[in-house]
């Protein structure tokens, strides 16, 4: 019954090589609907999120005008790191401070490094510099090689 079909397929040599180009096709066409979730965060414009708590260890009260940020910043080339997303926490803050701050996932590379930072501030009212109350002591290295998406923060006292 199947002689006829193989040898056409043996006469015809394209016949064969767009078979063979079909049965790929439907083989890579299985496995990214199987990878379909990791493929849908490298997506262009498909949002990432990272989060946590920023808390400090000194049992103090902050004044109500005290402010807030966390920032992703990619590390890599060394320096002060290139901003990736910020967000802020506005006033009062009181901790623990929760944080999620979203970001373009295509702009992370697995081979880059990842840190993010925290900051508690009081603005300045005279258009001056404000005063640091409380900042990451150390790198947070986040997302890359092995680190996490989720991270709570213990801040130092600024000095």
């Amino acid at each position: 019954m199947n002689d006829g079909n193989n040898s056409t397929m043996q006469e015809n040599p394209s016949a064969a090589r767009g078979f063979a180009v079909l049965a790929a096709l439907l083989v890579l066409a299985a496995l990214l609907a199987g990878c379909s979730e990791k493929l849908k965060l490298h997506r262009p414009g498909a949002l990432a999120t990272l989060s946590g708590t920023v808390t400090y260890r000194q049992r103090i009260l902050l004044p109500l005008s005290v402010q807030g940020e966390v920032r992703l910043l990619d590390v890599t080339d060394g320096g002060e790191g290139v901003e990736l997303a910020r967000v802020e926490l506005p006033a009062p803050v009181r901790a623990p401070a929760p944080y999620r701050i979203d970001f373009d996932a295509a702009r992370i590379d697995q081979r880059r490094n990842y840190v993010i930072e925290a900051t508690l501030f009081e603005p300045a009212t005279d258009g001056g510099p404000g005063r640091v109350w409380f900042r990451t002591p150390a790198p947070q290295y986040v997302l890359t090689h092995g680190n996490p998406a989720y991270l709570e923060l213990v801040l130092e006292m600024a000095r």
